[in-house]
């Protein structure tokens, strides 16, 4: 089987792939069908990452040698037309990318994952420069006949999916090569269909990296005008004003809708005056709701064996039918009675069954035409072995770090296993917008007026961290740098005056400032009788080096578990944190240039999955920012903010004065039925 999944091609993973192999072998012994293999997260992730790479590699490996056009195999359909031939590299590599590009937007680290993402990584920002540059072999054509539009896009979408690792990276001459290449598109009139999404896809990445600002909004905002009037309901969209029975809801539309949209909430602080921004900004829950009953959809398509019906146009993508499923669970977005464990296994099955059927891939590793192995027969006209490369689109969930339910939660089996393994049968309804919607029954544990007054504080508060005055930064904390003023605490750093030893606790720095610290006297523990708490506030924030202001959980016993919801270091790049040991922390960053001269709302909801695990949820202002997965249930948490000082945020801490300020902040619980 090892043969199978790992070709001679890959020598140069050949380290990554032995873990890898470990890993598969442990979840596949004895295993006579996909149902009875045990897919767990880290198993079925190394198989993830494998297939993936076996299947872009001859790719991507080409064209960073500027080879794609001398090495790639012409495979196409028996009615081909279009001269395929002219289009099938930037297919090929448009294709790939789209779909590699969470996981490349991962980056690097020391495990052997991330080593390996580091050398795709290297590999694609190759492959940018030599696809845009003129002068390169492997200049792709981005203007002759209609198909590279639709393919300027998928690459377009792939650098909106990853900007840290494939946008930051170019040199400004290969940057500028890209947007002339995405503009050059402009000369292509699309289809009066889902071709309206290419047009606007690519205006999209124009709008996220042109400087110049020169996106054309119009032929975004056709796009998503028409595709709103063409939805159907119960979750489909119409390609175009007629219902297809095909996969092209996951194959271009739910996927390109929702990335579209989200460059534009990127975007909205200068799209403030748009005339769509109610619509589509604004309106951005209604297009995620929709998403996500489709993703439901999906996921009840898949049979307990791998299989899925065989229906509709461009059934060579393969497992690309199923983009719209793994991208909701990228977007930690998955109905509510959905488990995220249960679309890993679900995705696993099927591109395990499809993926490994003989015939797939050639002698050096090309993907073939086909829907099961090797089967030409079933291309239409415009596919050739460039459009095949669309089913790495059902790899976009490994975008998610490892410590993700996703990725950590148990096997579970998923709906079609349920009901034909004579289990329970979960019911199906159709979406409707106008369904009223859950209000939950939340408890105040600590209210969002206590630092009206001092009485409210100490009924609420205690001074300092639970354990003293000192932590792991500069600075000790005093009472009198803890100041209530206009329902707002103030928690002010000053420079000591005189040295006053180390603290306390490891790394023993010198003291060199005064702050101040408080923490909740509740304490949050998710446990079966009040299995959600949601913690929230509202905090401007220091963000200058030196700094570190928190907001967060800590266990009462021990260290960690911990969970930062607010924690700037030096920087306005805000902390989420999941520490479930000193060395298992998955983090959630983003970027806040103003987090001190406006208010932002920090919250996190933690849900009891079972008497081990709890769902960790984020947000700013909001707004999901993710969703992370921790043994955290049933054990005590304290709430805590302080402004701590050097540390993790910089050794030289600012001479002046620093203040970070907090409002409405509260603990709510739920308690079981």
């Amino acid at each position: 089987m090892l043969q199978v999944l790992y070709r001679t091609t890959y020598i140069s993973h050949t380290k990554y792939l032995l873990c890898c192999a470990v890993l598969l072998l442990s979840a596949i012994v004895n295993a006579q069908q996909v149902n009875s293999i045990d897919s767990n997260g880290a198993a079925a992730r190394a198989y993830f990452v494998s297939t993936l790479t076996k299947i872009a590699y001859p790719v991507l490996n080409a064209l960073s040698n500027n080879r794609l056009k001398l090495d790639m195999p012409v495979e196409t359909a028996p009615n081909a037309y279009g001269d395929r031939d002219k289009v099938m590299y930037l297919e090929a590599f448009g294709r790939t990318l789209s779909g590699m590009a969470p996981w490349l937007e991962l980056g690097a680290d020391a495990t052997e994952e991330g080593k390996l993402r580091e050398k795709y990584v290297q590999m694609a920002l190759k492959c940018i420069d030599n696809a845009t540059n003129p002068q390169a072999a492997d200049y792709m054509n981005f203007t002759n006949g209609g198909q590279p539009l639709v393919d300027a896009a998928f690459f377009a979408e792939a650098l909106i999916r990853a900007p840290h690792q494939l946008w930051d990276p170019l040199e400004p001459r290969v940057k500028q090569n890209v947007l002339t290449a995405l503009k050059s598109t402009r000369s292509i009139s699309p289809a009066y269909m889902n071709w309206l999404l290419f047009t606007g896809m690519i205006e999209a990445a124009i709008l996220k990296f042109d400087a110049a600002g020169q996106a054309d909004m119009v032929r975004l905002e056709y796009a998503l005008n028409k595709h709103n009037e063409w939805y159907l309901g119960d979750g489909v969209y119409g390609d175009g004003a007629d219902f297809h029975y095909d996969y092209y809801n996951s194959f271009v539309i739910q996927p390109m809708i929702l990335d579209i949209l989200l460059v534009l909430k990127d975007k909205k602080s200068v799209l403030n005056g748009w005339r769509y921004k109610s619509d589509y900004i604004d309106g951005y829950s209604k297009f995620l709701e929709r998403s996500r009953r489709h993703a439901g959809i999906q996921e009840r398509l898949i049979s307990p064996e791998g299989t899925y019906p065989a229906v509709g146009r461009s059934l060579a993508y393969r497992v690309g039918a199923f983009q719209a499923l793994s991208q909701m669970a990228l977007l930690q977005e998955l109905p509510s009675d959905v488990n995220p464990a249960q679309v890993r296994c679900a995705l696993y099955a099927i591109i395990k069954k499809q993926m490994e059927s003989p015939g797939t891939f050639d002698a050096n590793g090309w993907l073939t035409l086909g829907f099961y192995g090797h089967q030409p027969e079933i291309a239409e006209g415009y596919i050739s072995t460039g459009s095949l490369y669309l089913c790495t689109t059902a790899f976009l969930a490994l975008g998610l770090p490892q410590q993700t339910a996703f990725w950590a939660a148990p096997t579970v089996p998923y709906t079609q296993q349920q009901i034909w393994g004579g289990k329970t049968a979960p019911i199906d309804h159709a979406y409707n917008p106008n369904q009223a919607k859950d209000n939950p029954d939340w408890q105040t544990v600590t209210d969002s007026i206590s630092f009206e007054n001092d009485k409210l504080f100490k009924q609420q508060w205690n001074n300092f961290y639970p354990w003293g005055t000192d932590h792991n930064g500069s600075a000790r904390m005093y009472k009198s740098h803890i100041i209530l003023k206009d329902n707002v605490l103030q928690l002010k750093a000053t420079k000591v005056k005189k040295a006053e030893g180390k603290s306390k606790l490891d790394p023993h720095l010198d003291i060199k400032y005064h702050s101040g610290a408080v923490h909740a006297k509740h304490q949050v523990t998710v446990s079966n009788e009040y299995p959600i708490y949601k913690i929230s506030g509202e905090f401007k924030a220091p963000i200058a080096p030196g700094t570190w202001p928190a907001f967060w959980l800590t266990a009462v016993n021990g260290w960690p578990p911990e969970t930062d919801i607010l924690e700037f270091k030096g920087d306005a790049t805000n902390w989420q944190n999941t520490f479930i040991t000193p060395q298992n922390c998955t983090t959630i960053k983003t970027t806040l240039p103003d987090a001190l001269q406006q208010w932002h709302t920090y919250t996190a909801i933690l849900k009891r999955i079972d008497d081990e695990y709890t769902s960790i949820t984020y947000y700013i202002d909001y707004e999901k920012k993710g969703e992370h997965y921790a043994n955290f249930t049933n054990k005590p948490l304290w709430l805590i903010i302080n402004l701590q000082m050097e540390g993790s945020s910089g050794d030289n801490g600012p001479d002046a004065e620093t203040n970070f300020y907090a409002k409405n902040v509260s603990i709510k619980r739920i308690k079981a039925q």
